[in-house]
């Protein structure tokens, strides 16, 4: 895993700032509304693919099942099986979960994780680099594509702003990010914690997000008054509410589960431990 100390993503990807937006509202479901932004994340992509597809429907001759069905890996049960094509296994578009969300004092935030799969050849790989350019994002490698071949790619992303903010008011930076042949795989009571400003570019670190192993139940974040914030592990697809601390399971992120504590008042970060 990578660090990186709040760099500024500039003009938020509107996409990135509606879906969480949409979080902090309230949405009842344990990951963020991924339809919701494939409407906007892939809306050229789709239409390429689509008109694809049409076409080789009509070179067919035939009707769009019976088209499809003579293509390979159809139902043809004697063909061999076909790898599973990069839209199914989400190249270019990534996977979001919503970590935590919250309220403090007249401004609100959120904890968000993208998991891109990893790209089979170059020519998925160059790709995916550019449907993470229309998310504003760029991937932690050497800058070549191919960097990307066989690599998982992520990114943590905290957004915040007013209470009343419009979608595009709402102000994202990148937390952590990381392209990577193997995740992060914390064991026993290892902790890995990402200090943040609960708000804005600079500022006390009121904000502490991280990864633990998928055994803790429960994660001890101290503060520099004295004060103690327990993070406690959220069952898988468990409705999301505001909270100043909890453990989280991020789709396509198996081997850690993330963690995220607010300050309750305005004093800074100190420590975080596995309690239970």
């Amino acid at each position: 895993m990578t660090g990186v100390d709040s760099r500024d993503q500039g003009a938020a990807p509107e996409r990135i700032a509606a879906l969480l937006a949409d979080t902090a509202n309230g949405l009842e479901t344990g990951a963020a509304p991924v339809d919701a932004v494939v409407r906007a994340g892939r809306r050229h992509r789709a239409r390429r693919r689509t008109a694809t597809a049409v076409a080789a429907v009509v070179l067919a001759g035939t009707t769009g099942t019976l088209a499809l069905t003579n293509l390979p890996g159809g139902d043809d049960r004697s063909a061999p099986a076909q790898p599973a094509p990069a839209d199914e296994r989400r190249v270019f578009l990534p996977q979001i979960s919503t970590v935590a969300y919250g309220m403090t004092g007249d401004a609100r935030w959120a904890v968000t994780v993208q998991v891109w799969s990893a790209p089979r050849d170059k020519a998925e790989a160059v790709e995916q680099t550019e449907a993470m350019a229309d998310w504003g994002l760029t991937p932690a490698t050497s800058g070549s594509p191919s960097d990307l071949v066989g690599r998982t790619s992520y990114f943590v992303i905290r957004a915040y702003g007013p209470q009343n903010a419009t979608n595009d008011e709402l102000t994202t930076r990148l937390v952590d990010s990381g392209s990577t042949s193997r995740l992060p795989w914390p064991k026993g009571t290892e902790v890995e914690a990402l200090p943040q400003p609960l708000t804005g570019k600079d500022g006390p670190n009121r904000l502490v997000v991280g990864t633990v192993p998928t055994t803790a139940k429960q994660v001890a974040c101290h503060w520099k008054d004295g004060s103690t914030t327990l993070a406690d592990r959220a069952p898988d697809n468990a409705p999301l509410r505001p909270t100043k601390a909890v453990i989280r399971s991020v789709r396509d992120f198996p081997t850690a589960n993330w963690f995220v504590c607010a300050s309750p008042g305005a004093a800074a970060y100190e420590s975080a431990e596995v309690t239970e």
